[in-house]
């Protein structure tokens, strides 16, 4: 944790010294409140839309939620991605939620778990098929090609895991039994990986739109099809775990690809950090369903098989 803070403070201090703090200042003075609620507002339903792709991935798995509580379970998991641990506490907290019914945890995380990485993998699907339709904007050839063949590698390589576990584990393990049996819808039921595209994409386009918006808050002047090929590559870039919720890595991104299309820093810098803002805003208002939940967490057990509390933020 303190190294991510650490990398966090280092990179928004890089980026501080490259402007001028007050046309920063005048930049983030000017956004148009209005314009910014909206955002906030397109950001919120985007999640909501994501809570139902891990209904449709929990509910082929046998788990039986409604949307309602899913959505709960989902924005409780978001507070906890921003203001928790780490990325993976709010995924943990998450999979302790879906899974207290019937006490089958593990399989609860690994829903979780493919969540993630069907939305990671249409993220980079969205950037390249930008960079085939929109052209590369004078990106630089080896970013383009890394962009393409990591969209490339994700798409094949997901096909490839059943036949590479068999070699990898041997038969009758319980890794070999989770990835063939448990987890085989994953890699076989193309109507559940159609479904779970077609919402991931739904998802990415909406959050593109918001960012649209939020550059005009500010005035800022890019062209509308560049979001859909910037946005998904520093998304990914800030989703590496090395800074704190993607804190100044994801500012530093924008601003490299800003500007690029003639956007000043200030402008860039200001850009970034009204993302992180609504980012904020929006996980505040998964506290808030963690409150009026009772504000704890379902237990889970320790390697000895007895039960314990998930600390929370109130613990010690």
């Amino acid at each position: 944790m303190a190294a991510k803070i650490l990398v966090s403070v280092l990179a928004l201090w890089v980026l501080w010294r490259t402007i001028e703090s007050e046309d920063l200042f005048r930049v983030l003075a000017s956004a148009d409140p209005v314009l910014v609620a909206a955002v906030v507002a397109l950001y919120l339903m985007g999640q909501a839309l994501t809570a139902y792709r891990w209904k449709v991935i929990a509910d082929r798995l046998g788990f039986r939620h409604r949307l309602r509580e899913m959505t709960r379970f989902y924005f409780i998991g978001m507070f906890f991605n921003l203001f928790g641990v780490s990325t993976v506490g709010g995924d943990l907290v998450r999979s302790l939620y879906l899974g207290q019914r019937d006490n089958r945890r593990t399989l609860a995380f690994h829903t979780v778990l493919f969540d993630r990485l069907s939305g990671l993998a249409m993220l980079v699907l969205v950037a390249v098929a930008a960079l085939l339709l929109f052209g590369r904007y004078d990106l630089p050839w080896p970013l383009v090609a890394l962009t393409v063949a990591a969209g490339a590698g994700l798409t094949i390589g997901w096909w490839i895991v059943p036949p590479l576990a068999r070699r990898i584990f041997s038969p009758g393990s319980r890794m070999l039994r989770l990835i063939e049996e448990d987890l085989e819808p994953f890699w076989r039921d193309r109507q559940l990986l159609i479904r779970a595209a077609w919402v991931s994409s739904s998802f990415h386009v909406l959050q593109v739109f918001a960012l649209i918006l939020l550059g005009r808050s500010i005035h800022m002047q890019v062209e509308w099809r560049y979001y859909f090929i910037f946005h998904p590559l520093v998304t990914v870039l800030s989703a590496m775990p090395v800074s704190l919720a993607g804190l100044g890595i994801r500012e530093m991104g924008y601003v490299w690809f800003l500007k690029r299309q003639g956007v000043p820093a200030d402008t860039a810098f200001a850009f970034g950090l009204l993302w992180f803002a609504v980012l904020t805003i929006s996980s505040l208002s998964g506290g808030l369903v963690y409150l009026l939940s009772g504000a704890s967490v379902p237990v889970a057990r320790s390697p000895r098989g007895r039960q314990q509390q998930v600390p929370t933020l109130s613990d010690p």
